[in-house]
């Protein structure tokens, strides 16, 4: 048996702390008989330590809504190349009368919008939230983001669950079948950190097919030998995770091959894909998109860019400015996006880069420089990916960071705000590397592009 390591526990990570509601109410539509499947996967002999229990909420009236919704995938198109779409405009009197942030604006028309940014949110997420909202169903996410500080979200569940059908549809113009087999895990969210939530769950508008959020770390299995048996049995249909997480998990060379691959959170590299591929032989979907917006685009076959999502979305490309830049011109990707009915966003600033191009379907965006993971290299040897750092420098408090590994393993952090001494320790009981903890005086002194950024000279 392998020797586990405790780690120190952060903020939000105590085992089954958040777990409030019973199982009915995680879900009002289970059957007898997917309850006690969910309980086999939850009490399966080689499953991880399960750090969180979270259900789909949906009722039957979701459930028909989903329907409806999923109907419209094949025949509504994305954004169109000239300005918002008519589902977009449909919606605006109605915001800028209800939604506080906007009301304030004094604006009517959509030419007269400025752009937001995560800094608007941080400071009062309360503010987009309309007045006439209902919200009794209200879930709340946390998303710590690429720019700013850590964000709580408000979702509707029914928000949340259209990522299935999206998926289904996506996966169907890659020319792969998703089917709803009880036999085999539906969807298999992967992560690999020294903490993170772990759930076994059921996906109840997918006939009660099983899934689960796993954590790959060792510090996550009571032997790591359960790790390759658990994910073998389960046989998931579908992984998601990270580029540098997926490529941890076909590194585990598992008996079993899921029938796709889904990349996101972070850039997926030309190399990085190749490398899932080529190491599974599996078909890798790289979706864009933030936790404040939900999916963007998608990248999918051998077209260049990614495609915009049918979504009632918006897609610009803006110069600093602001100001609307025309097909072809690089700048930054700014996103309305109005289904979730608790944080609809009107010119939403990601941070990241790109081109749009194409009409119609054909809309993508070209050259996206989006979110990039690291790893780090600790004094032992391990490796530590970027999100771990991300943990402790919002956990005590940092706005804004550069944190690069030079070549001899040293680190050095250049921070914008936070408890410096607090954060030194915590890096060093973290990475067992030297560390310097360098104040700066503004998000402008840590370079151009995002304010928040990771780096390493080891090649990880």
């Amino acid at each position: 048996m392998s020797e586990r390591r405790t780690p120190d526990v952060l903020p939000g990570y105590e085992p089954l702390g958040a777990a409030v509601r019973t199982d009915d109410e995680r879900w009002p539509t289970a059957s007898p008989d997917g309850r006690r499947r969910l309980d086999g996967l939850r009490c399966h002999p080689s499953a991880p330590v399960w750090t969180h229990e979270c259900g789909d909420l949906l009722t039957p009236e979701d459930h028909a809504a989903l329907d409806a919704w999923t109907d419209g995938l094949a025949t509504d198109p994305p954004a169109g190349d000239d300005g918002p779409p008519p589902a977009v405009l449909e919606r605006l009197d109605r915001l800028l009368a209800v939604v506080p942030f906007y009301r304030r604006l004094g604006v009517d028309r959509w030419e007269q919008l400025p752009t937001i940014s995560r800094a608007d949110l941080a400071r009062a997420v309360a503010d987009f939230v309309p007045v006439d909202a209902d919200l009794s169903r209200v879930v709340q996410g946390t998303s710590s983001g690429s720019t700013g500080s850590a964000l709580v979200i408000p979702w509707h569940p029914l928000d949340i669950a259209r990522d299935l059908p999206l998926l289904e549809h996506l996966l169907s113009r890659c020319g792969i079948t998703w089917p709803r087999d009880p036999s085999r895990l539906g969807l298999l969210n992967v992560v690999h950190q020294e903490q993170a939530f772990t759930y076994a769950s059921t996906m109840t508008w997918r006939d009660e097919q099983l899934m689960s959020r796993v954590n790959l770390h060792p510090s996550a299995w009571t032997d790591l030998d359960h790790r390759a048996a658990f994910l073998s049995e389960v046989n998931p249909q579908v992984v998601s995770g990270s580029a540098l997480t997926l490529m941890d998990y076909v590194d585990l060379g598992l008996p079993v091959t899921p029938l796709a691959f889904v990349s996101g959170a972070v850039d997926l590299s030309p190399a990085a894909r190749s490398y899932v591929e080529s190491r599974s032989g599996t078909t890798v979907l790289d979706l864009y998109g933030l936790r404040e917006t939900g999916p963007v685009a998608a990248a999918y076959g051998s077209r260049e860019g990614h495609h915009l999502l049918p979504r009632t979305i918006h897609v610009e490309v803006v110069d600093d400015a602001g100001r609307s830049l025309a097909d072809g011109s690089a700048g930054e990707i700014v996103v309305t996006s109005l289904e979730n009915p608790y944080l609809p966003l009107l010119r939403y600033r990601t941070g990241d880069r790109g081109a749009l191009t194409g009409a119609g379907r054909d809309r993508r965006i070209v050259g996206l420089e989006g979110r990039a993971a690291v790893r780090f290299v600790t004094g032992d040897g391990r490796t530590v990916q970027s999100v771990e750092l991300t943990q402790r420098l919002q956990q005590h408090g940092v706005r804004a960071w550069a944190v690069r590994q030079r070549a001899d393993g040293s680190v050095l952090a250049r921070c914008l705000g936070g408890n410096h001494p607090a954060l030194r320790e915590a890096f060093d009981r973290l990475l067992q590397q030297p560390v310097e903890v360098e104040p700066v005086s503004g998000p402008v002194a840590l370079g151009p592009g995002k304010p928040r950024r990771f780096a390493s000279e080891l090649g990880q």
